[in-house]
Formats: C-alpha cells, sequence, structure tokens
C-alpha cells in the first residue's frame, strides 16, 4: 500500500441479508468462499460504498435488510437515514500522521489507527486511537472583556452638564447588559459549540448600540477582546481537521464485477461517442482500458485515419500533391503509433499470462481498429481476438482494465473481484491466484468465488468462508472453517490440490501402500545408514497412497506431470493384480519401475507384506502392546500367509477384534520406541531392510525421474 492508508478489517451491518458480519480480516489478498447466494456479493459491495472510485451512494430502499425496513428505516423518520451500513479499520502511515500531529496540542501523540463507519446518509464517522482531543474555549477571556466594559461604563464622564440624568440612567444600562452577557457565558463550557457562537455574535452585534462619541473608546476596547475569542470559537475544531485529513486519504475502492469483454474490431466514432455518453458502460470501459494501458489517444488515432484525399474526391475534386503528402504522413504516423503500442502491449502482457506467449496488433483499417492475436504455436498465424478461447478474451481485457484503473489515478485503491475468471481453464485460473499476487504487492485486494482453483491452497488462512444461516443472514467466518460442507468443499478441495502439487516438485518419489509402509521405510533407513547399510537417499520422497487401489490413480498424476515415481508393493494377490494393472496403462515400458516385496526378499510367489521384513518376533509383541492384552500366533496361525494375515487369523481365533488401522498403530508403536531407544531393530531386520533399500536405488538410478 506504499504510504497509503492500510485498510486492516471491516465491518458490515444493515446491507441486504447481512445484519451484523463482525469484524472481518483483511490480508494483502483476501478470498470470499461460498455458495452462490450466500452473500459475498453483498459483502463486496458493501465494502466498495464505503469510498468508491466513482460516487455510488447506499440506497436504503433497496439495500437495507427488506424485513426490516419498514420497523426499523422508515419508522425511524429522518433517523433512518444515520444507520451505519460499513465500518473499516485503517492503519494511518507516518507522514499522514505527522500532519495530524501538527494541529494537536504539543505533547499530544497522533493516532495510529482510525476506525471509519459510513452511513446511509452517506455521513462518515471516525474513531481514533489513541483519542484526539483538544482543549474547550473557555469564557474566562469574554468574562474579563465584559467585566472591563462595564467598569468603564460606570466611570464615562458626562460630556455636557445638562446629560447629567440621561447618562447616569446610561451607565446603569450599559453596566446591566454586562452583567447579563456574563452570566449568560458562564453557563457554556466550550465556545466553539452552536450557542456559544452565536452568543457571542449576538454581544458583539449588541455592543454597538452603546456606541457613542463618549462610549466609542469601551465599545471598541470591548469588541477588540471579543475578536480573537470569537475567531478561536469559530475555527474548525482539531477534530474536524483531523476527519478532513482522514477522508481525503482514505484508498478508494473498485468494485470489478462484469469486464466487458474486448470487441476485436471498434468502430472509433461510434466509441468516441459512447466514451463521452457513458465511460462506465462495461464495453466502453474495456475499450479504453485499452488505449490508457499503452498511451494511445482514440481521438488522435482517429483524426490520423481521416485522409484530405478521400474528402477531396467525395466533392468532385482531384486531390492536391500537399494533400496526398500530408495523408502520407498521418497513414505513416498512425501505423507508428500502433505498431509501437502493438509491441508494448505483446511484451507487458506476457510478463502476466505464461500459459502461451502471444504476440498482439492493433491495426486501424479507416475508421476501424482491428486486434489481431498470434501464438507461439503458430507465430505466422494472426487470429481475431474474438475467435480466441473466451479464457484468453477475459484474461486480456480483465488484464486491460485491472491495470489501467488500479496503476492510473488510484495508486492506493482496494480492488474487489466478484466471481474472477470463470470462463479460465483451472490451470489458468491457478496462474490468476499468482496475477492477484503481483497486484497485492501495491492493492490490497478481495474477491468472492466458488472455485477451488481460485483458492490458494498455500495460504487458507486469507479465506473466509460465507454462510448463509436458517434465517437466510450471511455469515462470515474468520478463523475457523464453517460445518456447511458445500461451503468448504472448494476449500478441501484447494488444500488437497496444494498438497498434491508440492509432491510433484519431488523427482524421485516412490509410492507405497499404506502408512505402515511409510513409517517402517523411514525408521529403517535411518538405522541402516547409521549400521553402513544401504538407505533410502534424502532426496527420496514417500508418499502413502491409503491403499492397492489407490497407488494406480496417484501414479497417474504423477505421471500426468511428467515425474515418474518408483512403485512398492506388497507381494500378494492385491499387489500382483495391482502390478499388471500399473504394466499395461501406465508403465508399458517401465516395468522395472515397480517393485515387489516378495522378490525382493526372494520369497517369490509367496504373499510378503512390509512387516514380513520385520518378522513375527517384532511385529506380534507389538500387537500385543497396542491390544494392551497378550497376542500369539500358533502353528495354524502362521500357515495363512503374510504376516498380517496370519495376525488377522490369530485375532480371529481368538476373538479379538483388531482396531480399525491396527498397522499403522503398531508401526508408530515400533518405530516410536526405536527412536526412544527402548528397542532396536536386529542385525537380521537391518539386513533385510539394507537389501531393500538397495534394490530401490538401483532402480532411481535408472534414468532422471523427471520425464
Amino acid at each position: 500500500m506504499g504510504a497509503g492508508m492500510k485498510a486492516t478489517r471491516f465491518r458490515v451491518r444493515n446491507y441486504r441479508n447481512i445484519d451484523d458480519s463482525g469484524w472481518v480480516p483483511l490480508e494483502k489478498v483476501t478470498a470470499f468462499v461460498g455458495r452462490n447466494e450466500s452473500g459475498k456479493t453483498s459483502l463486496l459491495k458493501a465494502l466498495h460504498k464505503f469510498n468508491p472510485a466513482t460516487p455510488e451512494p447506499y440506497d436504503a430502499q433497496r439495500e437495507f435488510p427488506r424485513d426490516r425496513y419498514t420497523r426499523d428505516y422508515v419508522s425511524g423518520g429522518s433517523r433512518g437515514a444515520n444507520w451505519p451500513v460499513c465500518t473499516v479499520e485503517f492503519e494511518i502511515p507516518a507522514d499522514l500522521r505527522a500532519e495530524i500531529a501538527a494541529f494537536l496540542e504539543e505533547g499530544a501523540e497522533a493516532p495510529r489507527r482510525v476506525v471509519a463507519t459510513r452511513r446511509y446518509d452517506g455521513t462518515l464517522q471516525c474513531e481514533y486511537d489513541p483519542e484526539v482531543s483538544q482543549g474547550p474555549v473557555t469564557p474566562g477571556d469574554a468574562l474579563a472583556a465584559l467585566d472591563q466594559f462595564a467598569k468603564s461604563a460606570r466611570r464615562v464622564s458626562v460630556p455636557d452638564p445638562g446629560q447629567e440624568e440621561y447618562w447616569r440612567e446610561r451607565r446603569g444600562q450599559m453596566a446591566a447588559w454586562a452583567t447579563e452577557c456574563q452570566a449568560e457565558l458562564r453557563t457554556a463550557t466550550d465556545l466553539r459549540s452552536a450557542d456559544g457562537q452565536e452568543s457571542l455574535a449576538q454581544m458583539a452585534s449588541a455592543a454597538e448600540q452603546w456606541s457613542e462619541p463618549a462610549t466609542a473608546d469601551m465599545v471598541e476596547a470591548l469588541q477588540e477582546s471579543l475578536r480573537p475569542i470569537r475567531e478561536a470559537a469559530s475555527e474548525p475544531s482539531v477534530r474536524a481537521r483531523v476527519d478532513e485529513l482522514v477522508e481525503q486519504a482514505l484508498p478508494v475502492l473498485i468494485y470489478f464485477e462484469n469486464y466487458g469483454i474486448l470487441d476485436g474490431a471498434v468502430w472509433l466514432p461510434r466509441f468516441i461517442d459512447d466514451l463521452d455518453r457513458e465511460p462506465t458502460e462495461p464495453r466502453v470501459r474495456t475499450i479504453n482500458a485499452m488505449f490508457e494501458h499503452v498511451g494511445l489517444d482514440p481521438r488522435d488515432i482517429t483524426e490520423l485515419g481521416e485522409g484530405e484525399t478521400r474528402s477531396a474526391r467525395d466533392r468532385g475534386a482531384e486531390p492536391a500533391p500537399e494533400q496526398i503528402k500530408r495523408d502520407q504522413e498521418r497513414m505513416e504516423e498512425r501505423s507508428i503509433k500502433l505498431s509501437s503500442a502493438s509491441n508494448d502491449i505483446s511484451q507487458r502482457f506476457s510478463e502476466w499470462w505464461s500459459q502461451r506467449r502471444h504476440k498482439i496488433r492493433y491495426h486501424a483499417d479507416g475508421d476501424y481498429l482491428r486486434i489481431w492475436v498470434a501464438d507461439d504455436r503458430r507465430p505466422d498465424v494472426e487470429i481475431e481476438l474474438e475467435a480466441r478461447s473466451k479464457g484468453f478474451q477475459w484474461f486480456f481485457s480483465f488484464y486491460l482494465v485491472f491495470l489501467a484503473e488500479s496503476q492510473g489515478g488510484h495508486k492506493d485503491a482496494v480492488l474487489l473481484l466478484d466471481e474472477p475468471g470463470l470462463h479460465l481453464h483451472p490451470t489458468a485460473q491457478q496462474e490468476l491466484i499468482r496475477f492477484f499476487e503481483r497486484l497485492a504487492e501495491d492493492h490490497l485486494l478481495a474477491y468472492a468465488t466458488h472455485s477451488p482453483f481460485l483458492i490458494d491452497g498455500e495460504h487458507l488462512h486469507r479465506v473466509r468462508p460465507v454462510t448463509e444461516d436458517e434465517r437466510g443472514r450471511s455469515r462470515i467466518s474468520s478463523g475457523t472453517w464453517p460445518s456447511d460442507r458445500d461451503t468448504i468443499f472448494p476449500l478441501q478441495a484447494a488444500a488437497g490440490y496444494a498438497m498434491i502439487r508440492g509432491l510433484f516438485q519431488h523427482h524421485n518419489n516412490l509410492l507405497v501402500e499404506g502408512m505402515s509402509d511409510f513409517y517402517y521405510l523411514h525408521a529403517l533407513s535411518q538405522h541402516c545408514a547409521k549400521s553402513d547399510r544401504a538407505s533410502l537417499p534424502a532426496d527420496v520422497h514417500v508418499t502413502p497412497c491409503g491403499g492397492t487401489k489407490n497407488v494406480g490413480r496417484l501414479a497417474s498424476l504423477f505421471l500426468g506431470h511428467k515425474v515418474r515415481p518408483v512403485v512398492l508393493l506388497d507381494g500378494d494377490d492385491a499387489g500382483r493384480v495391482r502390478r499388471d494393472a500399473l504394466m499395461k496403462a501406465l508403465y508399458v515400458d517401465s516395468g522395472s519401475d515397480i517393485v515387489m516385496l516378495d522378490e525382493v526378499l526372494k520369497r517369490v510367489g509367496d504373499d510378503v507384506e512390509i512387516e514380513d521384513v520385520l518378522g513375527e518376533a517384532v511385529v506380534v509383541p507389538a500387537v500385543g502392546e497396542v491390544l494392551e492384552s497378550a497376542f500369539r500366533l500358533d502353528e495354524v496361525d502362521r500357515s495363512a500367509g503374510s504376516l498380517p494375515s496370519q495376525i488377522k487369523g490369530a485375532a480371529l481365533r481368538q476373538g479379538i477384534q483388531l482396531p480399525d488401522g491396527w498397522k499403522a498403530r503398531v508401526a508408530q508403536s515400533l518405530v516410536t520406541s526405536w527412536a526412544e531407544g527402548r528397542s532396536t531393530p536386529t542385525a537380521e531386520v537391518l539386513d533385510g531392510a539394507g537389501a531393500l533399500f538397495a534394490t530401490l536405488n538401483e532402480r532411481f538410478g535408472k534414468f532422471d525421474r523427471k520425464q
């Protein structure tokens, strides 16, 4: 925000379906997420009208909550207009604090924050922290001036002995007037009030009734004494001056709802006429942004295309050589300006849009301006803007309006977007998030969406879920997620997408079936490394897939990002089925990247799981600890296949219910025991684990895992 006022939070009340939003914190980029009709648009519109770039007052008849309009607003009479709508808290920058300090009394601290409330009648009320205070204009000096006037009145000399009676009465009247004025002033605590200023004005006016040659000096002395008091009382208060400074420094809010897709062909005369009549119409606004962004004047481009030779022929005259020359010069200047603007927009747009690199060309033909676009895949083929994808048209139009307006006359603007990027592909929506981050370097930005791809999964603390209660009132959550499943779905999807995307950054990935595999491999690798056995390199990222069925799904996601993972499967029927499916669909030419545990342990054809690397003597006692009861296998149990299958059979025989996730819980118990030094893997276990890691390292060493 630079040196401007920075908004830190806001609150909306009495607006459409929002009774009271509560305080809503603002980040540099804030996302409002919720279902349709939840109140996202109402929230943004109420905030926008707090201080819009283009005047747009609140309209109580349309925007005050409809079910309360008659009861609360209309019944309140003229007071109804005083209902608060939007309150925003700002941090006051250092330069503005210095300006404010110049108005304050010596030693007073300038406020660091201001809470500003806009009401339906358009008035703005400010509260400061620390509070702005100012001493009153007390009546003491005025009372003293009146006392001196009364004393002077009692000593007025009689200019003519024959007027003694007149002046005796006159002296009493002046003294009595002064006493009455003093009595009135003594009730005033601050002469800055309307009553105080009126009393001083009436007093100064009434004093002139006593002006005669004999009293002229004393009346003038009274007026001279009252003048600085009246000036001090009538000057704007410090609070009023500070309010004025703060209101002038408020950042404007620019609201974008209908961006107006840019026309590929612009008839310049019609556009210039529309620009004069309705400059805020979305289509006109976007075309104007195109000219402003590259520093072109549409009137100039139009005038340069008006040929004298054509005008002469229309009159039936032969164009003169000098007319032809001037036309050539104008056309050349027009062409140069458009060519320069084309190069400029192409370069600047490519800095923001990385889906492809585009070459944009502005071409004028008579009164028409055409926009042609080529891309890096077919650089020699230009296509009209309207023939490009809707996503590209939207982003290009949005880019022009956003950059032209936000970086124009409103450098400290707060930018508000309602449902941006609906036409964009999910990957382009993710790019739009990066676009927002760059804009937020200079502007606070808030937007409303229900797309999970427009939620930054790396910064979910910036998300403000918006929901409806049973009465249809909006509720905005800060710091917690609501229970409404439709609202939190985009948040969950964004978090999951961010997590998965993070996995793709690792080129050496190992997919395993479950969490027990994950725990054992990490712990055994550390112990193997300490004993100089083969271990997993630090750059290998192990991902548990949540079961054999999910291995193929995650593998396809990695391969879609051109990252080929090594897959470790149990040596059992389910693992072998999954291996065959992977080799048919995803690992046609790279079956060696699928590692089977039975082959590593040289028990081909047997059922083998990761627990078989550790053996019965290690795993079964840990099962007993998890069950908190004695547990053992007998000869019948040991014939059931893999060690986990043997444990399941023994539990069934003994009538023991194994808890959900028992394999992962046993693994946690064992690796915790190893980490705390209460036990340690045997040499036999480490030999088997070392053989597994040697096989995996061999597979990782075949080629660069990034295709």
